[in-house]
């Protein structure tokens, strides 16, 4: 199988399991607000976002050390492959001895930081349900994931993580439903997900010759600590908004917070299920030094990523919060209905996506010390504004301090890429930035008009609405981007048309 199959496959394996991601992430929370209420659901929305700060502890390693199998993969060099593995897990095997020391800290403090009605010993024993996933990821299957993702065989990873999310969506409405607790419902979970990282070491170990016992003198990952500012940035990214609220707001508006997240995760875990293979896709024409191939691979990914990535997030600002409102039917305690907090939640997503080519590149090129600093700035940006703007402005103010983050790290990526990488003029991407916003300005335009006139009571409503919008904004983008991009237009109808026909 060649490249451009492989990068087909995993494209397909990612697009399915983003959407079993996306349909236990719509099902699940729905069950916890209608059986445990928005206080329930803003702690293990707490609790998961305190637990997923354990990738902060990654350090931005696992970028490194996928980038640094490319070449020795290319190259068949089965000793610098086995070198590269021997010192990840050796790496991960410590990390995780820390995370059993977070998760104790957490255990013990997290409890006294948030007012709610659950115990102390009912909350301790939640996070120690819900570590147990993060835990084995660490110890067991990393390494073995960010090695499959290099070999571009992402699809075998995807594959059980598919398997074991309906295993734990089946499990959870079952207990759930059965008047479990919490506690019970999420350590049942944290167990199924050991299945994922087990057989992935099985399938690892007998289809490769890794070798396990060595002595090494030189050091193959001589870029492990400059890939800690750009996971810095992403950590934060994730993490920031929720943590925040938790200690300076209400678990109340975390739940909030998490209903809308929810939604913007949704589309971005689309986003990404079609950007997951680029990485490799990416890296092996870098170690291949097929610069020129390159460059005409990436004029037609940035096209198409960020065609893609306009039309869904107009979709999402117009449809946002009459799905909000339908979700949270029977849901009394609180009001879930903010508009000016999910216009600055969905812009911000919307930039941080059409980001994702130009990122993604500069991870297959490993340049992670050259990008460190501005990684940084992001990072402090975010938080700085964040805890200045949250006390007066809650929701609004988390939010606009991952815009304003966004904002400059976006600009810099764009910029970095064509002066150190693909050498590509600014014009071109400024060119595709205006068809953007010119086309998600019209839909949002035409969108809010039409919904103006349109009164949703049922999920059939919002579905006929949702439908009929997307017929409209599927003619408004191909309207803008024949009378800009008329050969790239051009040549997609044409592929479409010959797999059609295959």
């Amino acid at each position: 199988m060649d490249r451009v199959n492989r990068l087909k496959f995993n494209t397909a394996a990612s697009f399915l399991q983003r959407f079993v991601l996306i349909l236990s992430g719509l099902i699940l929370p729905r069950l916890i607000l209608l059986y445990y209420g928005s206080e329930i659901n803003g702690l293990t929305a707490s609790i998961n976002q305190f637990l997923s700060v354990i990738t902060f502890l990654d350090l931005g390693v696992g970028s490194v050390v996928q980038s640094a199998l490319y070449r020795p993969l290319a190259n068949k060099d089965s000793l610098e492959i086995s070198k590269i593995i021997y010192a990840a897990r050796k790496y991960f095997r410590n990390i995780s001895y820390l995370l059993i020391v977070y998760i104790v800290g957490l255990m013990l403090f997290y409890p006294l930081l948030v007012e709610q009605s659950i115990s102390f010993l009912a909350t301790s024993f939640l996070i120690f349900a819900m570590s147990i996933s993060f835990f084995s990821q660490f110890y067991f299957g990393i390494v073995n994931e960010l090695f499959l993702n290099a070999d571009q065989k992402g699809y075998i990873q995807l594959g059980t993580e598919i398997i074991v999310i309906l295993l734990n969506l089946a499990a959870t409405v079952f207990l759930i439903t059965q008047g479990f607790s919490i506690q019970m419902v999420r350590l049942s979970t944290g167990l199924i997900y050991l299945i994922r990282p087990i057989y992935l070491s099985y399938y690892v170990n007998k289809h490769y010759d890794i070798q396990h016992d060595l002595e090494i003198k030189d050091n193959p990952l001589p870029q492990k600590w400059h890939g800690m500012a750009q996971h810095i940035a992403w950590s934060v990214h994730n993490s920031t908004d929720i943590v925040i609220l938790t200690a300076f707001s209400t678990l109340e508006n975390v739940s909030v917070y998490s209903i809308y997240n929810m939604v913007v995760q949704a589309v971005r875990a689309i986003i990404t299920s079609l950007t997951d293979g680029l990485t490799s896709f990416f890296g092996d024409l870098l170690a291949n030094e097929e610069i020129e191939l390159l460059n005409g691979y990436f004029d037609r990914i940035e096209w198409l990523v960020h065609t893609f990535v306009t039309y869904l997030f107009g979709m999402t600002l117009v449809l946002i919060n009459s799905f909000v409102m339908l979700y949270t039917t029977g849901v009394t305690d609180i009001n879930y209905y903010v508009p000016t907090f999910s216009f600055i939640l969905i812009i911000t997503q919307y930039l941080y996506s059409l980001r994702s080519p130009y990122q993604l590149m500069i991870l297959a090129a490993g340049h992670f010390k050259e990008t460190q600093k501005a990684s940084v700035i992001e990072a402090v940006l975010n938080i700085i504004l964040s805890l200045l703007l949250v006390n007066n402005y809650g929701l609004i103010g988390v939010a606009i301090g991952g815009f304003f983050s966004i904002l400059y790290r976006s600009g810099y990526v764009v910029w970095y890429i064509s002066k150190n990488i693909i050498k590509r003029p600014l014009k071109l991407f400024w060119k595709q930035f205006f068809v953007d916003i010119l086309s998600f300005v019209l839909m949002i335009f035409l969108g809010g008009r039409i919904s103006s006139y349109y009164q949703i009571e049922r999920i059939m409503d919002w579905i006929f609405l949702a439908i009929l919008l997307g017929i409209i904004f599927v003619f408004i983008s191909l309207i803008i981007n024949i009378i800009f991009y008329k050969e790239i237009v051009t040549g997609e109808i044409n592929r479409l048309k010959e797999m059609v026909k295959r």
